[in-house]
């Protein structure tokens, strides 16, 4: 497990994985917003916590998804931009793009994510995924777009998977 109060939080909010979306895993605190959750889940996937996946899914949009397949992610998730965010008292969607790696190759997802809110609980629901625009090579010399503020030669152009899995396990 990492050391929490050192790591910064995937979900790039500037704060460290303690304090920002490790209470939202293990259930000690719930998100007050859609962005929050949609946050935390990227960290999810980042950690491959497939319970947590599960259970901030809307049951109504689950299908047949499992814990186990939220948990085996093949991709390294990198980098999350949010674009736009919009909270109702009950309905809320976040636009964002996530950068991942895929067999050393370096992908954007870009999705509106559909959220409500029931009995106090923020639910990711479904998204609009928008077809990913092919921009050609990224040039090596150009910062990587996984947001490591390092030259993409550097970074996920010379790179293998670096997949992090955690237990919450106590």
């Amino acid at each position: 497990m990492p050391k929490l109060n050192q790591q910064t939080c995937p979900c790039k909010s500037n704060k460290t994985y303690q304090q920002c979306c490790f209470p939202f895993h293990i259930k000690t605190v719930k998100p007050i917003t859609c962005e929050q959750l949609m946050r935390s889940r990227f960290s999810a996937f980042v950690y491959q916590l497939g319970e947590y996946l599960y259970d901030s899914y809307h049951p109504d949009y689950r299908g047949d998804l499992s814990v186990e397949a939220l948990a085996e992610q093949s991709v390294d998730w990198k980098n999350l931009q949010i674009l736009s965010t919009a909270s109702f008292s009950n309905s809320g969607y976040v636009e964002f793009k996530a950068w991942y790696l895929d067999q050393g190759k370096l992908f954007c997802h870009h999705e509106r994510s559909n959220f409500v809110k029931e009995n106090n609980d923020w639910l990711y629901c479904d998204g609009l995924i928008y077809p990913e625009k092919k921009s050609g090579k990224i040039p090596r010399n150009e910062p990587c777009p996984c947001g490591s503020a390092q030259k993409h030669k550097k970074c996920c152009a010379n790179t293998k998977s670096t997949k992090k899995v955690i237990t919450l396990a106590g």
